[in-house]
């Protein structure tokens, strides 16, 4: 701030003394003439830093692989796995065609024949279509020291843990991942609250299947669910399927699921058990507001469910073979009206 031999401040642009304003900002002092030209400068700034907020809620409305790097490596991984397909089936399918020509002779002229020489060449010709269409010495093989891995998004919670507006949530989510939530469904059954409901629709008892929307490569994943609504007897199925298998009616009984159905049935990739001393399940005990915890631990090849007031777990093996990765959440409704909410990740 500048002042003139009499005390009186000065317009900080042309040092005169007339018409004096201050800037609450940046507490300089202008001239009537150059306080108008100030506001249109910070006028100019508001209108940069509004295209730029434009601009970057486009981004988030609608990413694009030029800004993001996660999309650049996805298309980037996209392609080579695209390539290597393309290079390997090629490389094969010469392999076949230099097979094929293998079994190409030269044709003898014909002279004379009889019908001896016609059963023989038809004959030839018959085992030539058969070699051509399916050839005994070519089979398929997966070559498994050069697999296409599958990419997933995992989320690092504690990359985001020094934003000044983040409250520290570390220590009670040891296990933070993607919420699951409800979204494909077949038969009598409405989703509400975005997906974390799913509601019986049926006045009458009918089987209504519901899938998750995650899948379960690797890792241990648990799922929290209160049975909102449960009539008595209790009849509803927690468990998991293979995703490459659709969602069809009885998938709960499908060589690709395990699970847990009500009337103390545990299944087994088709198998059905009503043992309680043999599976430790006991529907009979499971009540409307209970908490049961599911975890589809791929790493050890089983799912496990728990009893949050009973404090009982139960377990059951899954065979690789007949439920393949990735895993898929399988929850089958039953009766009329019954109702249950996943609860967020803890």
């Amino acid at each position: 701030m500048t002042t003139n031999s009499g005390g009186k401040k000065q317009c900080v642009t042309c040092n005169k003394s007339g018409g004096i304003l201050t800037c609450d900002g940046c507490q300089k002092t202008f001239c009537g003439k150059h306080v108008i030209e100030h506001r249109q400068e910070l006028a100019a700034k508001l209108d940069n830093i509004m295209q730029e907020h434009d601009l970057l809620q486009q981004e988030i409305e609608q990413p694009s692989a030029r800004k993001n790097s996660l999309l650049q490596k996805i298309d980037r991984w996209e392609k080579d796995s695209i390539l290597k397909i393309q290079i390997a089936a090629e490389s094969a399918r010469r392999s076949l065609l230099d097979l094929l020509d293998q079994a190409k002779g030269p044709l003898s002229k014909i002279g004379d024949f009889s019908e001896h020489d016609l059963d023989r060449w038809k004959k030839q010709l018959k085992d030539l279509e058969l070699q051509v269409t399916f050839p005994p010495a070519a089979k398929l093989v997966p070559d498994k020291n050069n697999p296409i891995y599958l990419m997933q998004l995992h989320i690092d919670e504690s990359l985001n843990n020094n934003s000044p507006n983040r409250k520290d949530t570390s220590s009670n989510q040891p296990n933070s991942t993607l919420q699951e939530r409800f979204l494909q469904s077949l038969g009598p059954v409405r989703f509400e609250e975005g997906g974390f409901v799913a509601r019986h629709t049926s006045p009458v008892s009918d089987y209504a299947y519901v899938r998750g929307r995650l899948l379960y490569l690797r890792g241990s994943h648990t799922i929290r669910f209160r049975l909102e609504k449960c009539k008595q007897p209790y009849y509803i199925f927690f468990g998991c399927m293979a995703s490459k298998i659709s969602l069809q009616e009885d998938a709960f009984r499908l060589p690709s699921a395990v699970g847990w159905f009500g009337s103390n049935q545990a299944y087994e990739q088709g198998r059905c058990s009503r043992s309680c001393k043999k599976t430790d399940f006991n529907s009979n005990k499971i009540q409307p507001n209970d908490v049961l915890q599911l975890t589809l631990d791929c790493n050890q090849m089983e799912v496990r469910l728990y009893h949050e007031r009973m404090k009982s777990t139960c377990v059951l093996g899954v065979d690789p073979k007949l439920t393949p990765f990735p895993w898929q959440l399988l929850m089958v409704l039953c009766n009329p009206g019954d109702s249950v909410r996943i609860l967020p990740n803890s």
